[in-house]
């Protein structure tokens, strides 16, 4: 099974995954969020969209390196 595969791969129980992708999902729609408002109104929120996904993908690469 592909879901028993990748669980094994990112070694992590169904609800500890489920808890980080949920967690992941609300953080992106807080930036989508942050980045409407930034296009709307360019001097609010000057650089959070960029920083915020710049931790995601430090969260997601270290992710990454402890799995391996």
């Amino acid at each position: 099974m592909a879901i028993s595969n990748h669980l094994k791969l990112v070694s992590e129980s169904y609800g500890k995954h489920l808890l980080f992708t949920l967690k992941l999902s609300l953080h992106l729609l807080l930036l989508c969020a942050v980045s409407i408002t930034h296009g709307l109104i360019p001097w609010v929120f000057s650089g959070q969209v960029s920083h915020g996904l710049k931790n995601i993908i430090s969260t997601l690469e270290a992710r990454t390196k402890i799995k391996e």
